[in-house]
């Protein structure tokens, strides 16, 4: 590409041109270096020309086009894909992805952003977060863009497992999942129990379950029944979904508690060598020998104690009822477990280091121990007395503010001042300047004869206020919980956050996007979904993809003449012909001569529907701990708000005394929290 000084439209038109084109023109002025030589130049284009050839320039095409181009594809999609899912919280991702892919270009993410400021209505119609995702809630990883690499490995793990579906087939239904193995691999089983191939083998060989392991994936060279091991896919990603998916059959590298084994044969060789060197110590409490590592002793009076007295100790103090009995709370261990004499028991305590470490040595030490702390801080905060916020999934406490005490001494500490008064007209201000001196009368002589029970009340409603400003956020400085949730109806805290949200909102909108993705289809090309309303099931996508609807296998033009027909492979591009041609007297009976799909038979789509919505609403009901609770579908709720009427008034006590302050206070006082 050369660059003419008299031309400086063409100049802006060649430097503002996509890197595709660029890359194009170079390529060109490459091949044609012996008739671009004889053209006129200036010395102004020569010396542009040697500067765009430098390699060493900032941002030179030459560096940047060193990158793997499927990489910076994965990065850059991922990265538009985080920015539109924060500007659109409530578009669930799969609608962005589709956005994203269907746009391209270096004006890519501006492009998609207006189209769903403009039209968020029909391209997320059905596909909506409720409630939206929160700000500071991540992006699943299973919901962002595959790299390429995954990609690859799950395709050829899916290859392996349904030898017997068709690649368009299988590519479809990954591209419906966005190549989730995990979410493809029921789908898959479906269409091949259908396969007459499956049903044939099916005769000679053992069906196994679902979550079964598919012998294709079964590393055979290291055949072990103890220890299966499953083949490398090359993906890291991919072995590591497959490991939790196959967790319960299979063992990936190390088997599970391997050092655990590796530390009872090392005790075990311990014991008999102290044995054979008579360097044994007889525990006090169980009375066996053990050797000098497997024996603890108290502070007090040296008793010789085996650490398994000790582990069993601590499970009878948590899981039973030693623990007031065995638990030194003050120092946070263990009491004494020998006796100092035949009545008395011994007044020491073992060391915190030894118990730790005894309860460590067994299979599930670190979840004891946990248990074993967690008791320990539960019962110190019990006996401070102090008021605490907790968090209602793990055992993570705080001390409430000194005005959440909700009592006036309580309030003495809040800064306050008046309010500024606003929007108030002529008539209220002389109206209250008249009764000014009648409300002092009123209220002076009370105030002297009972300073304290007006002082009482004027600290209480400042108690109160503060206590209703207070943010009903709560966030959990637990390093494993970090949850967010709120402090009244101690749900998890979502923004925006709504107490007591109707829970047949959230109900509704997960079925029916459950019922939706029963019968969507989804063009593994482009990536387009789509469902069929009516018509045959030779489905054709807008950029030349046919599949058909039954079995979602490729199925191109007539003659294989359509696009993408040579990339399924076996018999792709067979058309109409990849249905059933034979005649049958009674319309919709099972065809006698082969087993290929019908052009017009209809699936049974509702009972699709209604199988997905079952088990989408079974999912729901375990997710919101709503198993066994009836009547959600006529929840509508209070939805015109709380009646505001004056018997509700003077029955939640608004209009005592204490209530009448509240108000005055309410109005008239500005309460600063820290």
């Amino acid at each position: 590409m050369w660059l003419y000084t008299g031309s400086s439209k063409r100049a802006d038109r060649t430097s503002s041109a996509s890197p595709t084109t660029s890359r194009r023109h170079r390529t060109s002025s490459s091949t044609t270096s012996s008739t671009t030589t004889t053209r006129p130049t200036s010395p102004g284009s020569t010396l542009a020309e040697v500067l765009r050839r430098n390699p060493f320039r900032a941002g030179s095409k030459e560096t940047v086009s060193q990158i793997p181009e499927e990489q910076d594809a994965s990065v850059l999609l991922n990265k538009d894909l985080l920015v539109l899912a924060e500007f659109f919280p409530d578009v669930k991702v799969e609608v962005l992805r589709e956005l994203l892919l269907r746009f391209d270009g270096d004006s890519r993410l501006p492009i998609c952003t207006e189209q769903l400021y403009k039209y968020k209505s029909e391209w997320a119609k059905g596909r909506l977060n409720v409630p939206p995702r929160g700000q500071d809630e991540p992006i699943p990883a299973h919901e962002l863009f595959r790299t390429k690499q995954y990609v690859d490995a799950v395709k050829w793990a899916v290859s392996r497992e349904f030898a017997g579906l068709s690649r368009s087939a299988v590519e479809a239904v990954l591209a419906e999942v966005n190549f989730s193995y995990t979410d493809a691999r029921p789908i898959l089983q479906g269409l091949a129990s259908k396969s007459w191939k499956v049903t044939f083998t099916s005769i000679f060989r053992r069906k196994g379950g679902q979550d079964s392991v598919p012998p294709s994936l079964l590393d055979r060279t290291r055949a072990d029944p103890q220890h299966p091991k499953l083949l490398a896919s090359g993906s890291e990603e991919l072995d590591k979904e497959l490991a939790a998916l196959f967790k319960q059959h299979v063992v990936q590298g190390r088997p599970k508690g391997h050092e655990t084994d590796d530390l009872e044969l090392a005790q075990a060789l311990n014991q008999r060598e102290a044995e054979e060197a008579g360097a044994l110590f007889e525990c006090q409490v169980c009375y066996n020998e053990v050797a000098f590592e497997d024996a603890a002793m108290c502070t007090q009076s040296e008793h010789t104690i085996c650490l398994e007295c000790v582990r069993r100790t601590v499970h009878e103090a948590i899981f039973g009822q030693g623990w007031a009995k065995s638990v030194d709370v003050e120092h946070g261990t263990l009491k004494c477990l020998a006796a100092a004499s035949a009545t008395d028991t011994c007044d020491g305590r073992i060391a915190q280091d030894l118990v730790r470490r005894a309860v460590l040595r067994e299979r599930s030490g670190s979840e004891t121990w946990t248990r074993f702390e967690d008791r320990l801080a539960e019962h110190n905060l019990q006996q401070s007395g102090l008021p605490l916020l907790r968090c209602p999934f793990c055992s993570y406490a705080e001390v409430e503010q000194i005005y959440d005490r909700d009592t006036a001494a309580s309030a003495r500490t809040l800064t306050w001042r008046l309010r500024r008064p606003s929007n108030v007209d002529t008539f209220t201000f002389i109206l209250l300047l008249e009764l000014l001196p009648a409300l002092l009368l009123l209220l002076i002589p009370p105030i002297i004869l009972f300073p304290n029970y007006f002082a009482t009340l004027f600290y209480t409603a400042l108690a109160h206020l503060a206590l209703s400003k207070r943010t009903t956020r709560f966030v959990c400085k637990r390093p494993r919980c970090g949850r967010k949730s709120c402090l009244k109806c101690f749900k998890a805290w979502h923004d925006p956050h709504v107490c007591h949200e109707p829970l047949i909102v959230s109900l509704r909108t997960t079925v029916e996007a459950a019922r939706t993705a029963a019968v969507k289809r989804t063009c593994p090309r482009c990536g387009t979904s789509f469902v069929k309303s009516s018509g045959c099931n030779k489905l054709t996508c807008v950029c030349g993809y046919s599949m058909c609807y039954l079995c979602r296998k490729n199925i191109g033009k007539a003659g294989g003449g359509g696009a993408g027909g040579a990339a399924g492979g076996g018999f792709e591009g067979e058309g109409y012909r990849h249905f059933c041609e034979h005649f049958r007297p009674l319309p919709g009976m099972k065809c006698t001569e082969c087993d290929k799909c019908d052009l017009y038979q209809a699936e049974d789509e509702d009972l699709q529907v209604l199988r997905a919505g079952e088990e989408a609403e079974r999912l729901w009901r375990e997710r919101e701990g709503m198993v066994g609770v009836k009547g959600l579908e006529d929840a509508v709720g209070n939805l015109a708000g709380e009646e505001n009427s004056l018997w509700k008034r003077v029955r939640d006590g608004r209009w005592t005394v204490q209530g009448v302050v509240d108000a005055v206070v309410e109005r008239c006082v500005v309460v600063t929290i820290d």
